[in-house]
């Protein structure tokens, strides 16, 4: 069961999973299908399925994530595959968060790519909602995350 006191210390790392990682798996699930739809080929549906599988194993490791924050409090996990990739890999483990911001700049790769070609012809209507969705989540967090960082960065002001 979720403890409210985990929840409380780590409200800031659980928003990020609402509003980053969720949408991020969206992003990378829906790039699958726009793939799959614009390129008749059986090496776009390879990429095309890659790029689900990364959303869905993101998924899930945000769901990991969220549980281990909520219910017994560790902050350690992973919220991305390219953080498990590069928390093993030997130049880009020597970063903390190297493989955190790989996976955002390609999931914004993503957005740019979609957005800046005008691929949303390529989703139905539920999945331009869903992305939709996404997008607005997204930069909602990106206020939140700013603002938490600005109150923490407060609060250890003032309490050094």
């Amino acid at each position: 069961m979720p403890k409210f006191k985990y929840i409380k210390e780590h409200l800031f790392q659980i928003l990020a999973v609402f509003t980053i990682g969720f949408p991020f798996v969206g992003y990378k699930i829906l790039a699958g299908v726009v793939i799959h739809r614009l390129y008749d080929n059986a090496a776009a549906d390879i990429i095309a399925l890659l790029f689900v599988v990364w959303g869905l194993i993101d998924l899930m490791l945000n769901a990991i994530c969220l549980h281990a924050v909520c219910c017994r409090g560790h902050t350690h996990y992973p919220f991305c595959l390219l953080s498990v990739m590069a928390r093993r890999h030997s130049v880009l483990s020597k970063w903390e968060d190297s493989g955190d911001a790989l996976d955002v700049m390609l999931s914004f790769c993503i957005v740019a790519w979609i957005v800046g070609q005008g691929l949303f012809g390529f989703m139905d209507g539920a999945q331009v909602k869903i992305w939709n969705i996404c997008t607005v989540v997204n930069v909602l967090g990106a206020g939140i995350s700013r603002l938490g960082a600005t109150i923490t960065s407060k609060a250890a002001q003032k309490s050094s």
